[in-house]
């Protein structure tokens, strides 16, 4: 790898990503970002590609100019991948880094406020490249399964360094530090099509490479989603609004849909687990919009867990409300079963919570999200009409806004995050939750 070259015309990316003083032109960061995405690989790009002032601009150009912050973001995609990523792979391949090499990653390391979202302060870089290549196998292998048509050398080896791997370091010191012997439950709210799932799958393969899990628990994912009630339970809740008004569109989804007390008595049952433990959860299934029968009826966990990664699109919501504040309706319903998600949300040790965007993005996340399980199950899902529809009863009529919403205060989050249009995580900040 070489270094920059000085290019006449452009700011140099280490007096943009060292200006600590003053407020750096937009232009020129984005040109920077260009600039890097098109540059043969060199170790001068990574400080600044994943430093406070390249994500600032990303960020800046997210609120304020849309369709110009895809076009950087997928720029910076492509500066990182050229960058960083060959960098890492040698590294996650058996390869010794250089001298010049870990300097430039520990300078990143320092330089971006993602990893620094989650530092406990001191790590080394050569212990974290040594705990990232021997989880290295287990995260390609599940990656390759979870989207099966990724070419193995596009499994995301910076996302593993930066993100995966920092947060998975942060719960198992949580988990450590508050729940030695019992259940660390982590919340996860986010509009539907977020990246809920992903995340939390991905994070239990990387926990339990972190884990001692004959002593401390495995790690396991699971979705509020388990614990629907069925079809026939579902359809006596038309009546009182729960009817997206669309023949074939399922009605599932909101506060009142869910078979809370199952999933408080699975919640206890992990809580006093041991190794012979056998759990039933709920085992929902969307293809055919109900609880299955026959073998598929639970979702079995034996033994003991230790950490559970509980994903729920109003996960975390403000259940201090009262239901008669809202108006009469579905909205008023749903207020009402709200509150009774507070031992669920009150037991949640900590609570990540993904931006939440706009209707019509999360109308094209959510059909993105249908693209991908009809290319795992190899089944049609729903249509886009049909996604419109639903989302629009879920989001839009169910929630009066000014009152209650799926969407939690601050002092109920640990992290909150935003991502670009590729979901790669732009920016982490800590909430106000004490951890």
């Amino acid at each position: 790898m070489t270094g920059a070259d000085g290019s006449a015309g452009v700011l140099p990316a280490q007096a943009i990503a060292r200006s600590a003083t003053a407020e750096p032109d937009l232009g020129a960061v984005v040109r920077e970002i260009e600039r890097w995405s098109r540059h043969e690989p060199s170790l001068d790009a990574p400080p600044l590609l994943l430093s406070a002032t390249a994500y600032g601009a990303l960020r800046e150009l997210q609120q304020t100019d849309h369709e110009r912050f895809g076009v950087v973001c997928g720029h910076h995609q492509d500066a990182v991948a050229r960058h960083l990523g060959p960098v890492l792979r040698e590294i996650v391949g058996g390869g010794s880094p250089s001298a010049a090499e870990v300097r430039m990653l520990s300078e990143t390391a320092r330089a971006d406020p993602i990893q620094a979202a989650f530092a406990q302060g001191g790590e080394s870089v050569l212990e974290q490249l040594r705990v990232m290549t021997n989880l290295w196998p287990a995260f390609s292998e599940w990656w390759g399964n979870y989207f099966p048509d990724t070419d193995p050398g596009h499994v995301p080896v910076v996302d593993l360094w930066q993100f995966y791997l920092p947060l998975g370091q942060w719960i198992a010191r949580q988990k450590r530090g508050h729940r030695g012997d019992g259940l660390f439950l982590m919340g996860f709210n986010g509009s539907p099509g977020a990246g809920k799932t992903v995340l939390t799958t991905a994070l239990t393969v990387v926990l339990n490479h972190l884990l001692d899990t004959a002593t401390e628990g495995r790690a396991i994912a699971r979705s509020g989603d388990d614990w629907y009630l069925g079809r026939a339970e579902r359809e006596r809740l038309r009546p009182l609004g729960y009817d997206p008004g669309v023949p074939g569109v399922s009605n599932r989804s909101l506060p009142g849909t869910h078979h809370l007390d199952w999933l408080l008595r699975n919640l206890a049952e992990l809580e006093h687990g041991t190794a012979e433990s056998v759990v039933r959860m709920g085992n929902f299934d969307k293809r055919i919009d109900d609880q299955p029968s026959g073998p598929d009826r639970y979702y079995e966990v034996r033994g003991r867990v230790g950490v559970l990664l509980f994903d729920l699109w109003f996960a975390g919501a403000d259940t201090d409300i009262d239901p008669a504040r809202v108006p009469e309706g579905l909205g008023r319903r749903v207020a009402e079963h709200l509150r009774l998600w507070r031992p669920v949300f009150d037991r949640m040790d900590a609570l990540w919570a993904f931006d939440w965007p706009s209707f019509e993005q999360m109308v094209r996340e959510r059909e993105a999200q249908e693209r991908l399980i009809e290319q795992r199950r190899g089944r049609p899902g729903m249509g886009r009409e049909n996604i419109r529809s639903f989302m629009a009863y879920m989001i839009e009529r169910a929630w009066d806004w000014q009152t209650v919403s799926p969407i939690p205060v601050n002092r109920a989050v640990t992290f909150r995050s935003w991502r670009d249009t590729n979901h790669r995580m732009i920016a982490v900040h800590r909430g106000d939750r004490a951890s």
